[in-house]
C-alpha cells in the first residue's frame, strides 16, 4: 500500500470508484477519516453520459473513463488511469454499486442471474481480481441479501473470499441512523486482504434515548425559500436565513448560493390533487374525481407510496425518482426540487448536478447517500491503519 502525504499532513489512500454515478460514493469515501488517513479517488467509471458531466464538474482532478465495463478496452482503460496516477497497476480501495435492478424486492420477476444486468456484479469481481485492491466495498440494494434464499450473496462472499479478501462480511445498514434525513436501507459487501474483522458502524441516530435523534425535514428544508405551486424555481437562489443547525452548517460549507433547486411543473390537476394530501398522506387521500383520467379510476394499490407528501418531523422516505414517484414537498403544494433531494442525499451545497431536470432527478435518486458513504469510510479506514496495512502514522 502506497501512501501520499497530503499538504494538510493526512496521508491519502488510493480510491477506484465503479459504477460511480454521480458520485455520491466517491463524495462520502473522501470525507472519511480515521487516524491521520483519508481516500482520494483517482479514477472513476460509469457508462451514462450525463452522469460524466456531473461527476468530472465536481471531480475534476479524477480521471474518468466513460463506458462499460463489460467492454475489455473500457477496462484496460480503467487500469491505465490507475496506472497514470498513483503509478502502480492497483488502488488501496476499490468500491462500487453494480446496477442492481435484477435484486431489487420490487423486480421479483428479474431477481435471479438469468437477468443480464446481474451479470455486471460478476465483472465487478473480475475488476477486484485484476486490480487486487487492498479492500474493497460493494453496494446493492438490501434485496440481494434474499436473492434465491441467500445462495447469491453467499456464492459472492465464497468467490471474494477465495481471491484473498478473507474477512469478507455482508451489512443491512439504514441511511437514517447515522445522520442522514433519509429512511434508505443498502446493503454493502466489504471485505480485505487481513483476516482481522471488518468492524461494522453502530448507530448513532435513532428514536431511544441512548442514540441522537433522527435528522428531520425541518433540520433540512427550513432555509431553502419557497418555490411556489405551478412554478419551476424560486425567486432567489439566497439562503432564508443563517444555518441554525449543525446539518445546515455542514451542508452549507463552500456553497454562496442555492444551486439546483428547481422543479417539474405540473399541471393544474397535478398540483389539485397535491393540495389535497396531509402531511405523511399518500394517493388514498386524494379525491377519486382528481384521480379519474379520461372519466376512469383505477386504485393504485401497487404504488401506495405515489403522491406521497412527507413531514417535516421525520427523516424523508426513501428517495427513488422523486418525479415519477410525486413526492411532495411537506408543506409547499409540489413535488421536491433537486436540490431538496439531493440535501436529503446529503450532497453539499456546493456540488451541482448537470444536465436537464429529468436527468438530474435521476442522478440524485440513484446516488448513494454521501453521509452513508462517510460512514462506510471510516470503517475501511479505521481497520485499515488497526489491521496494519498501513505504516502507523508517528
Amino acid at each position: 500500500m502506497k501512501l501520499e502525504k497530503s499538504a494538510n499532513g493526512t496521508h491519502q489512500l488510493s480510491v477506484l470508484d465503479l459504477f460511480s454515478g454521480p458520485g455520491g460514493m466517491s463524495q462520502g469515501i473522501m470525507n472519511a477519516r480515521s487516524h491521520d488517513l483519508r481516500f482520494q479517488v483517482v479514477a472513476a467509471n460509469d457508462n451514462n453520459e450525463a452522469v460524466m458531466s456531473t461527476y468530472t464538474h465536481n471531480h475534476p482532478d479524477v480521471e474518468f473513463t466513460l463506458g462499460s465495463i463489460t467492454n475489455e478496452d473500457v477496462k484496460k482503460k480503467i487500469i491505465s488511469s490507475i496506472r497514470r496516477t498513483t503509478g502502480r497497476s492497483t488502488v488501496d480501495l476499490m468500491v462500487g454499486g453494480p446496477p442492481c435492478k435484477g435484486f431489487s424486492l420490487e423486480n421479483k420477476m428479474t431477481r435471479s442471474m438469468d437477468n443480464p444486468m446481474n451479470h455486471l456484479v460478476m465483472h465487478y469481481l473480475e475488476m477486484v481480481k485484476r486490480i487486487k485492491p487492498t479492500a474493497f466495498v460493494m453496494e446493492n440494494v438490501p434485496g440481494i441479501l434474499a436473492m434465491n434464499k441467500g445462495k447469491i450473496i453467499a456464492f459472492l462472499m465464497e468467490s471474494l473470499r477465495g481471491l484473498g479478501y478473507h474477512n469478507t462480511t455482508a451489512w443491512l445498514l439504514n441511511a437514517a441512523d447515522f445522520g442522514v434525513p433519509q429512511m434508505r436501507r443498502r446493503a454493502f459487501m466489504v471485505g480485505s486482504r487481513s483476516k482481522m474483522p471488518i468492524k461494522k458502524p453502530e448507530s448513532t441516530h435513532g428514536d431511544i434515548p441512548s442514540l441522537l435523534p433522527y435528522t428531520t425535514l425541518t433540520d433540512v428544508l427550513s432555509d431553502l425559500p419557497e418555490i411556489q405551486a405551478g412554478k419551476t424555481e424560486s425567486n432567489t437562489t439566497t439562503y432564508l436565513h443563517k444555518s441554525k443547525n449543525s446539518f445546515q452548517r455542514r451542508i452549507r460549507v463552500g456553497s454562496r448560493r442555492i444551486l439546483n433547486h428547481t422543479v417539474t411543473r405540473n399541471s393544474d390537476i397535478v398540483i389539485s390533487r397535491i393540495k389535497s394530501v396531509p402531511p405523511g398522506g399518500n394517493w388514498s387521500d386524494i379525491p377519486v374525481k382528481l384521480m379519474k383520467v379520461d372519466g376512469k379510476y383505477s386504485k393504485l394499490d401497487a404504488h401506495s407510496m405515489i403522491y406521497k407528501r412527507l413531514r417535516m418531523d421525520r427523516p424523508s422516505i426513501t428517495i427513488t425518482n422523486f418525479r415519477k414517484a410525486m413526492l411532495i414537498h411537506p408543506t409547499q403544494d409540489r413535488l421536491l426540487s433537486v436540490r431538496e433531494a439531493a440535501r436529503i442525499q446529503t450532497f453539499p451545497d456546493r456540488f451541482e448536478f448537470m444536465g436537464g431536470i429529468s436527468n438530474m432527478q435521476q442522478q440524485v435518486s440513484d446516488a448513494v447517500p454521501v453521509g452513508l458513504a462517510k460512514k462506510v469510510g471510516d470503517m475501511i479506514l479505521s481497520h485499515l491503519h488497526d489491521a496494519m496495512m498501513v505504516p502507523i502514522i508517528r
